[in-house]
């Protein structure tokens, strides 16, 4: 039998992981739903055309919103997997570290939807999610995984 033990304050773990980034998620929805309209891209469309793009700014943006949608959906089920696991042992640095990727993937959001750079450039200034989440996977498999196959 393996016993896991929570410390006292992973409930801001959870809240980080189960809750905040989740939420991020849910406002990525929100600007592609609203993006899609501004666009015009009829459903069932993923992206507006090359076409589309030259004669409606608003399309190019719908299109970036989408890759950044796109992109937030690759990379969120693993961080919030490795920042629940990282915080059985560092939770107070898990909570930190997911709190970077949050605010980075927000810069990434805002770059890469709102900055106006050509082809979604603007994203490069929240790039450094890349960082935090290779600390939430190594605090995980160094930290913790060792713990668990002592057992």
């Amino acid at each position: 039998m393996v016993v896991i033990s929570v410390p006292d304050s992973y409930g801001s773990v959870i809240a980080v992981a189960l809750g905040a980034i989740p939420f991020l998620g849910f406002v990525h929805g929100l600007i592609v739903t609203s993006s899609r309209k501004e666009a015009n891209v009829p459903y069932p469309h993923s992206y507006a055309t090359i076409e589309q793009c030259k004669s409606n700014p608003k399309a190019e943006q719908f299109n970036c919103a989408q890759r950044a949608h796109g992109n937030f959906l690759e990379n969120a089920p693993q961080t919030m997997l490795f920042t629940l696991v990282a915080g059985l042992k560092y939770p107070g640095l898990a909570t930190s570290i997911g709190t970077a990727w949050l605010v980075c993937r927000s810069m990434f959001l805002y770059g890469y939807v709102y900055s106006g750079k050509p082809q979604g450039k603007g994203r490069l200034m929240g790039s450094f999610f890349w960082l935090a989440q290779g600390a939430l996977w190594g605090l995980s498999v160094f930290g913790v995984g060792k713990d668990l196959l002592s057992y």
